[in-house]
């Protein structure tokens, strides 16, 4: 029988232990400051101003003490910082086990940090992240099986597990738990999941997920469930798994979050530090169109599913999103080695530098034994000597022209500085034109590709290109071509990549992603089901790691959404609540005005109707597809924008306008982001 008395004596001890470290630290760093500058201090005094041969040697062998001995003291401070957090919340739970080897069973703190104790060097508190604290998320007492990594399975008699609810230093609360969801603990910790951003799920941590966490990185990983059924939680818990697993090969910087909106980021930022680790930095697919020529004006992915919404024929953006397009594009590139690859003229001034006709003669014939990424340096290098010899001559005849003038505008010297710097500013265009090989064609490439698939498809594209124009789906095929012919953008110090609601994405795009991101293991989070676009393109494939279980809306929100799309898989775990109610515009006004929360969710159409009603509304704010901050409160946003999010009250604006066999996906997708009071809206009359 578990103690709340043993326990709150317990954690008395463990945080006065805590004390005596974050004390003996503080003296420690003190002194240590103190020490460092004093070297420091003294180091540039024996210096001075004038720094001779034997005095360069001497600090040069000084400062690599120096930079280890601050790099030391910053550590340190992290500790310290940790440790006035741990006091607040030690650990979170705890696990007993047996070891066939041990005859006395054994009690583990678990916690979001390690913690030992200095006299003994014993380890009072083991880290989430540690193999054996594995056994605390399984369901089950008895025989628990957990993984060390480079050693293999280990086996365990889980005799006890307890969860501790502990806020502000304080005991609040004890469970004996075999953590289902459906416990008094756990459902004390999920009263209400919907914050103004996401937090850990680190304590709820469900056997399922934690399998999913822990899973090996050396391979992909595709995790498919059902809204609230944690996958984002479970793709940030992986992060942090990850970095403590491999933290002397890898940080925060080293990985990449892609999200589904500007906003995602900002809403994930605070989960990683509460778990001790760095924030990673996220972006959207949409920001990978920077790698393209910035001569084109991009479409949006707003402005994309608003196009395709209103458009009688997507035959262009579902051959430009499909496994037949990624294939031709392959098989082309696969055949340029011997002929197809187009070429720019190279011009300065409107003067040939160097003709189309010349650089395929030199990628064809002179430099044909060579691989195509190598061709193309060996081109680089053949004209670098010729660009150099054209902006010498170019500055010696500006320089003349600029002795020529007759009254006087400076020296010799500050007319030939003048030239130089003129020139090198005129034809820095044409450096990097060579520099980032832009003579090669890649939209010509890519036209040709088209062509072979489609020639209305192709005669459209090269209307667009020719209004500097590139469609949203477009972005994907050009970066690819980009990366497989010129061997550039790539990115290879990101080493794994988190892709989220991956059912939006197409063949080609995640093709683009592999290859900017070349050196990357992805874990891939979706569902089948959430689908905001309107021509769905998504490539899942049949492998992947199934959750069932959702535990973050009410038991009637979630049956609510499964009946839309008649899902009889999914298991609610969450508490139960109000029914989902039907309200008309007028009852909405009334309900909106009379709420207070900070986690309101307005869902209308599009953009011009979240203008519309946000015009007839005080006090909401708009969420727009540029926006880079996640905004608490009454917010406004359009239905493709909703994904990913969650609230405790939402409002699906012209609920009765929807088409419900059609829309199915995307009012499911609506639906689910309520956690506690889902409304649907009639349209205002």
């Amino acid at each position: 029988m578990v103690s709340k008395k043993q326990e709150a004596l317990h954690l008395k001890g463990v945080q006065g232990l805590i004390d005596i470290i974050h004390n003996d630290l503080s003296g420690e760093l003190e002194k240590t400051t103190g020490e460092l500058i004093d070297e420091r201090r003294f180091a540039l005094e024996e210096l001075g101003s004038e720094i001779s041969d034997d005095a360069q040697i001497e600090y040069s062998q000084v400062l690599p003490s120096l930079k280890m001995q601050e790099e030391l003291q910053v550590s340190r401070q992290d500790i310290k910082d940790s440790l006035s957090k741990m006091k607040d919340r030690p650990y979170f739970g705890a696990v007993t086990i047996q070891d066939d080897d041990e005859p006395e069973e054994e009690k583990l703190y678990i916690g979001l940090n390690s913690l030992k104790d200095p006299s003994t060097n014993d380890l009072i508190i083991y880290d989430w992240r540690t193999p054996i604290a594995s056994t605390y998320y399984a369901s089950h007492l008895g025989r628990v099986d957990y993984e060390v990594p480079a050693v293999g399975m280990q086996s365990v008699d889980v005799k006890e597990r307890i969860q501790l609810v502990i806020e502000n230093g304080q005991l609040l609360d004890v469970f004996d738990s075999e953590l289902y969801i459906g416990d008094d603990a756990l459902q004390h910790l999920l009263v209400d999941t919907a914050k103004d951003k996401m937090k850990s799920i680190v304590t709820t941590i469900q056997e399922d997920q934690n399998r999913i966490i822990r899973q090996n990185s050396a391979q992909d990983l595709l995790v498919l469930g059902p809204p609230g059924s944690g996958k984002t939680s479970i793709a940030m818990q992986r992060i942090a798994y990850l970095l403590y697993l491999h933290r002397h090969k890898m940080n925060a910087d080293n990985m990449l979050f892609i999200t589904p909106n500007e906003m995602f980021g900002d809403y994930i930022a605070e989960v990683l530090p509460e778990l001790g680790e760095a924030s990673i930095n996220a972006m959207t697919f949409y920001r990978l169109h920077d790698k393209l020529s910035r001569k084109y004006e991009f479409e949006a992915l707003f402005q994309h599913i608003e196009r395709l919404r209103t458009a009688t024929d997507t035959t262009a953006f579902e051959l430009k999103s499909s496994r037949k397009l990624l294939d031709a594009i392959n098989d082309h590139v696969a055949h340029l080695s011997d002929s197809g690859i187009k070429f720019r003229t190279i011009k300065i001034k409107d003067e040939p530098f160097a003709t189309s006709e010349e650089l395929t003669a030199l990628f064809y014939e002179k430099f044909k034994d060579s691989p195509i990424d190598s061709r193309l340096k060996k081109i680089q290098v053949e004209l670098w000597p010729r660009y150099k010899e054209v902006l010498n001559k170019a500055i010696k005849e500006r320089t003349k022209a600029l002795k020529k003038v007759t009254s006087y505008i400076g020296t010799d010297a500050e007319l030939e500085k003048q030239a130089v710097q003129e020139k090198t500013k005129q034809f820095r265009i044409v450096k990097n034109y060579i520099k980032q090989l832009e003579f090669v064609n890649i939209e010509k490439l890519y036209l040709d590709i088209l062509k072979q698939l489609d020639p209305a498809v192709k005669q459209e594209t090269l209307n667009a290109l020719k209004n500097r124009q590139i469609n949203y789906e477009d972005i994907a095929p050009l970066l690819l071509l980009t990366v497989k012919v010129k061997g550039l953008k790539r990115e290879p110090g990101i080493q794994h990549l988190i892709i989220d609601e991956v059912q939006d994405y197409s063949p080609v795009q995640l093709a683009a992603i592999s290859a900017v991101f070349s050196n990357a293991r992805k874990t891939m989070l979706g569902d089948r089901h959430q689908l905001v676009h309107p021509v769905p393109a998504h490539a899942l494939g049949s492998t992947a790691l199934e959750l069932t279980k959702s535990y973050r809306s009410t038991v009637e929100i979630t049956e609510f959404t499964k009946s839309l799309i008649g899902n009889t898989v999914t298991e609610s775990l969450g508490v139960h609540g109000e029914e989902v109610k039907q309200l008309s515009f007028k009852e909405f006004n009334d309900k909106l005005a009379g709420l207070d929360s900070e986690s309101v969710a307005i869902i209308a159409r599009d953009v011009a109707h979240v203008a519309e009603v946000a015009a007839k509304l005080p006090d909401v704010m708009l969420l727009s597809h540029d926006q880079y901050t996640f905004t608490k409160g009454k917010v406004v946003m359009p239905n493709y924008m909703s994904k990913g999010f969650e609230f405790t009250h939402v409002f699906i604006l012209d609920y009765n306008l929807y088409d419900k066999k059609q829309d199915r996906f995307l009012l499911y997708t609506m639906a689910s982001r309520a956690t506690r009071h889902l409304y649907l809206v009639e349209a205002d009359q």
